[in-house]
């Protein structure tokens, strides 16, 4: 087990987006909660937020983001109305949603918290630097 990276920063406003790659179904959150639950000992979800950029350029910008075909979108202050922890993990614009647990309670207000998903505009397009 690694120790989970936390920077020392404010916490976002409550606009800021809050990207994550893929369709994030039920079974996509819960296999991803369990294997960061196994890396670190957090059920946890990995996030990106648009803080200095748009979504679209972190989308180009970010390979981890730009190799799925789609993304969901939702704000900090969404998932903090639904009683999420959002934690500011390893390196900028990186986050992890804390979950408290895998019920079917948890997973509903986590999904509710997200837009449908949609095509990310970072596809096929990442900028090398």
């Amino acid at each position: 087990m690694r120790p989970l990276l936390l920077r020392s920063e404010d916490p976002p406003a409550d606009e800021v987006i809050v990207v994550r790659a893929g369709v994030l179904n039920r079974d996509d959150a819960m296999r991803a909660a369990r294997r960061a639950y196994a890396e670190t000992g957090i059920l946890a979800l990995s996030v990106f937020a648009a803080l200095d950029q748009g979504v679209d350029e972190l989308c180009h910008d970010d390979p981890d983001l730009a190799r799925y075909r789609q993304i969901r979108t939702t704000t900090f202050g969404r998932l903090r109305r639904a009683g999420f922890a959002v934690l500011p993990t390893y390196a900028r614009p990186h986050y992890d949603i804390a979950l408290p647990d895998l019920s079917d309670d948890t997973l509903d207000r986590l999904d509710q918290c997200f837009d449908a998903p949609g095509p990310n505009p970072g596809v096929g397009s990442v900028r090398l630097s």
